[in-house]
């Protein structure tokens, strides 16, 4: 595995990677334990193609991670559907658990669908907080910073939503 540190402000953002791409992304100043490395080389190109998006989604709000390889090993087949689904939902818009269950082909698996989120170890790549209750109000979001960071993230990709709406309606 191999960990690479990006910046930004939700504080430092670190990723680990395998040979399959990103394995996960965590916060905080404590560097994840690795065993081993792996092939420099790709693992540079796959950290730098994911610092230049962090930093654009932290700059514009309106960046997808969907290039990003990611390290689909112990999902099972229903977490890798509810995965991809949830990689498809766009900067700016929310669905709630039982439009995510119904998009992944399981529609009265909305409580599976939570439970998938709340394992989600690459949260932004896979966008969990564009996930919501059926009342439209956040819940469960078990990164740093809870529903606060949850808040932050969909008010950072709404605002921006907002200013290129209005630069296109000029």
């Amino acid at each position: 595995m191999h960990v690479a540190r990006h910046d930004s402000p939700l504080g430092v953002i670190w990723s680990v990677w395998t040979t399959r791409g990103l394995w996960r992304l965590q916060w905080g100043n404590e560097r994840p334990e690795c065993a081993g490395q792996i092939a420099a080389k790709a693992v540079r190109n796959w950290t730098q193609s994911l610092d230049e998006r962090l930093s654009s989604f932290f700059e514009f709000g309106c960046t997808t991670f969907e290039t990003i390889q990611v390290d689909e090993s112990n999902w099972t087949p229903f977490m890798k559907s509810v995965y991809r689904h949830c990689r498809d939902i766009q900067p700016g818009t929310t669905l709630t658990y039982k439009q995510l269950a119904e998009r992944a082909g399981s529609p009265r698996a909305s409580r599976a669908v939570g439970s998938s989120m709340a394992r989600n170890r690459i949260p932004i790549v896979i966008p969990c907080h564009r996930v919501v209750a059926s009342s439209g109000h956040l819940c469960g979001f078990s990164a740093p910073g809870g529903l606060e960071t949850k808040q932050y993230l969909l008010d950072l990709e709404s605002d921006q939503a907002v200013q290129l709406t209005a630069a296109f309606a000029s």
